[in-house]
């Protein structure tokens, strides 16, 4: 039992004296460890400890050992590491000094147990990025013939600028947008109430009525059941077809938008007060677009009297003659009951929202959240998960316009490296912002444009965005660090 323990302890000892990532060369005789090839700007760096704990070395012999980089047909030997037995040693210092020149190699006597570092500077080419890096090893005699010649490798591990640059997470800068203070929304319909001959009463079952006003009730229940939101008015705009005198229409068009906010006011208990009735004209736009879409063969001509001729009366002449009458008659029964329409808009005021109510909004009814509870939703999530991105793209929704949703979602996307989407919502964010900067360095970056990405962090950097700051941080430390 004893002799296992001990057995044992000498097994442990001989293994904690091997540094950690140390290898074995020359049938285990000699020891290398702290292997690196770093690679700055133009130079490339070899460095490593050796250790000659169990190598024997004839005194007649020497061995000469050569770190060499391979790749291909391209090959680069770094300085030689002789190593002579004692009688060799002698010799070659005789031979030194008689010959008075300066020897191109690192001359180790042999002693067994030494230690010693290797270091070598060798100018840079690409090629040595994916080299290999071996140990030629010769074992020569007194006369420096070989005897024995043989090669293994030492590492396969190039540390390079690029490599080490592609490793790098930048950190992507988001603007917190500031609080609404007050949140207003606007929730509308385009109805199509028809309307007898000339009156104005509203008659909830004539023609397709019932299902218009249904819908315009639909509206006014999400709204007013909501206890998020308070109605602040209710704005009714009426349009008018283009036939008869203008000013005969836009009373009409008036008597019929009273009635319809007076039916409205009564079926969901609102103050009159709170309507706002507004005349939007004879709707000459609408009566182009849907020329357009029709299939009348007059339709061009039509068009093209709607926009060349400026007075009212005289267009409306035209527009009764053309053909014999035809067409406007067709217009009268298939178009123009189209064009007497009013558009019912209710402006609400939305309650602020507790983080957790904003989390559930979100889902259920996103247009109740401001940009700012968009962005603190987002952030109840972990960076680069589908709810983190899919908050930002949500604020993005509702806000298509907003530079700081645009920069926010683009950030969003680099956290999952999703540089395509990031570059076109980039486009319409706060350019020259230092976030804007930041983002656009990463997304250099990521193409592998160091030098545009390196130039982007440094101007974000100088308008004081403390992530460029950080990133330029983590790019120096990858650039200089040296193990």
């Amino acid at each position: 039992m004893n002799v296992k323990k001990n057995l044992l302890l000498i097994v442990l000892a001989f293994l904690c004296a091997i540094p950690a990532g140390a290898k074995k060369f020359y049938s285990d005789a000699i020891t290398m460890s702290n292997i690196l090839l770093w690679q700055q700007a133009n130079s490339l760096s070899a460095t490593m400890n050796i250790n000659m704990g169990d190598l024997k070395v004839d005194k007649n012999q020497a061995l000469v050992l050569i770190p060499t980089l391979i790749n291909g047909d391209n090959e680069l030997a770094l300085q030689p590491i002789i190593i002579n037995g004692e009688k060799k040693q002698k010799a070659f210092e005789k031979a030194v000094a008689k010959s008075g020149e300066t020897v191109n190699a690192l001359v180790v006597p042999f002693e067994k147990g030494t230690d010693f570092i290797y270091s070598q500077v060798a100018d840079y080419e690409p090629w040595m990025a994916e080299a290999q890096f071996v140990l030629v090893e010769t074992l020569v005699d007194k006369k420096d013939r070989p005897l024995m010649t043989s090669q293994e490798v030492i590492t396969n591990a190039v540390s390079t600028e690029a490599k080490r640059l592609a490793e790098l997470y930048p950190v992507v800068a988001f603007i917190e947008p500031p609080v609404e203070v007050e949140k207003i929304r606007v929730d509308a319909y385009n109805t199509f109430l028809e309307f007898k001959l000339n009156q104005a009463q509203v008659l909830p079952k004539y023609k397709n009525n019932a299902t218009e006003l249904d819908n315009i009730h639909t509206l006014f229940t999400k709204v007013l059941s909501d206890s998020n939101l308070v109605v602040n008015k209710v704005i009714i705009e009426g349009f008018a077809s283009p036939e008869g005198p203008e000013g005969f229409n836009e009373q009409l068009s008036k008597r019929r938008m009273e009635a319809l906010k007076a039916y409205l006011a009564k079926q969901n208990n609102l103050p009159a007060s709170m309507f706002e009735t507004s005349f939007g004209g004879e709707s000459w736009e609408g009566l182009v677009t849907l020329l357009e879409l029709s299939s009348m063969p007059e339709k061009d001509t039509l068009i093209t009297i709607i926009n060349t001729t400026t007075d009212d009366a005289e267009r409306k002449q035209k527009i009764k003659e053309l053909d014999g009458g035809a067409p406007y008659q067709y217009m009268l029964k298939n178009i123009y009951p189209y064009l007497r329409n009013a558009t019912c808009q209710i402006v609400y005021t939305v309650a602020s929202l507790e983080l957790e109510q904003a989390v559930v909004l979100m889902e259920a009814n996103p247009a109740l959240l401001n940009e700012n509870e968009f962005y603190q939703v987002a952030f109840t999530n972990k960076r680069g998960t589908p709810k983190f991105i899919g908050a930002f793209e949500a604020a993005l929704d509702q806000n298509p316009d907003s530079p700081s949703a645009n920069l926010n979602v683009a950030g969003a996307y680099l956290t999952k490296k999703d540089i395509k989407k990031a570059e076109k919502a980039l486009k319409k964010a706060v350019i020259g912002s230092g976030e804007y900067l930041n983002n656009l360095g990463i997304i250099n970056f990521y193409k592998g444009d160091y030098k545009t990405a390196l130039a982007c962090f440094e101007k974000a950097e100088f308008m004081g965005n403390k992530d460029a700051r950080k990133n330029l941080k983590k790019w120096m430390d990858a650039i200089n660090r040296n193990q």
